[in-house]
């Protein structure tokens, strides 16, 4: 039996919500008619069922048995954990804007507490394969020499940007820095980032892959405190500039134990999680009645 991530689930979430109104309502009750014939309540459930049914009820026992063995363990998901993944998401997959993660919602037809419920079960079950995972000094150690790139401090950048649709909008506010503007007060007034322009378009520190690669060639190769040509990307024309350079630095492993032992485990539950909910699944007693 495969447990469904968050991402594979949500519109079988959204079909097990509407099953579970037409389950307690009338089913003789009439949903629609078609020249003046009757479509019922339970001609939508039944079609429900025969349509995917079977996967959404697997849905509510993944969930459910999870549920179960994060109380057993005393395993509690606060709200705040679950905002922190979302938080997250929105940061990873919408760029830290989060009307565009609202209008993903809308799109598909999912409510953030459909999202909710979803990621509060991701963190029992991670949770509960963390619960049964120890790992030592000496694999600690192993993993730090053969994934050490990923711990050394990249390159960053603290970079800031004005957003603008044209090549032509773009040139002005360029003449216009070059002539003496703020560029803080430029961005507040031109830029069309929502998630910079109120900050006077500065997007922090950041690494590679934090940016469209036409964005980041141009943002790495910049000199400190000086401003880019336009720069077309797939959002508009954007003029950049680099306020502080942090050189890439080797780091020791006593520097870096901890978080190498988290990364480890992480791993660890990734490579589980699909064992563990098996464990689960088949030591259940399920009757399914559908």
């Amino acid at each position: 039996m495969n447990y469904k991530t968050v991402s594979l689930v949500l519109v079988v979430l959204l079909l097990a919500t509407v099953v579970g109104a037409v389950v307690v309502n009338q089913r003789s009750e009439v949903v629609a008619t078609v020249n003046g014939e009757k479509i019922t309540k339970q001609e939508l459930y039944d079609a429900f069922v025969a349509n995917g049914g079977a996967s959404i009820l697997e849905q509510l026992i993944s969930e459910r048995l999870i549920a179960q063995e994060a109380a057993k363990l005393g395993i509690e998901v606060t709200d705040a954990e679950v905002q922190q993944e979302i938080d997250r998401l929105i940061e990873e997959n919408y760029y830290g804007m989060k009307e565009y993660y609202e209008q993903a919602l809308a799109q598909y037809g999912i409510t953030e507490e459909l999202l909710k419920d979803n990621i509060r079960t991701d963190l029992q079950l991670s949770a509960i394969v963390r619960s049964k995972i120890e790992v030592s000094e000496a694999e600690v150690e192993e993993y730090f020499r053969e994934n050490q790139d990923d711990f050394n401090i990249p390159e960053e950048i603290d970079v800031r940007h004005i957003l603008v649709e044209t090549e032509e909008e773009a040139e002005e506010v360029l003449a216009l820095l070059r002539a003496g503007e703020d560029f803080a007060e430029l961005a507040k007034e031109h830029s069309q980032d929502p998630g910079s322009a109120d900050k006077g378009g500065a997007l922090g520190f950041n690494g590679r892959g934090s940016f469209v690669k036409e964005f980041e060639d141009a943002a790495f190769a910049l000199p400190v405190g000086e401003y880019s040509e336009p720069v077309k990307t797939e959002h508009g024309y954007h003029i950049i500039e680099v306020l502080e350079r942090k050189e890439a630095k080797e780091v020791e492993f006593a520097d870096v134990k901890e978080q190498v032992k988290e990364a480890l485990i992480e791993e660890k539950v990734r490579e589980r999680l699909q064992e563990e909910y098996n464990q689960l699944y088949d030591a259940a007693k399920i009757e399914k009645k559908l």
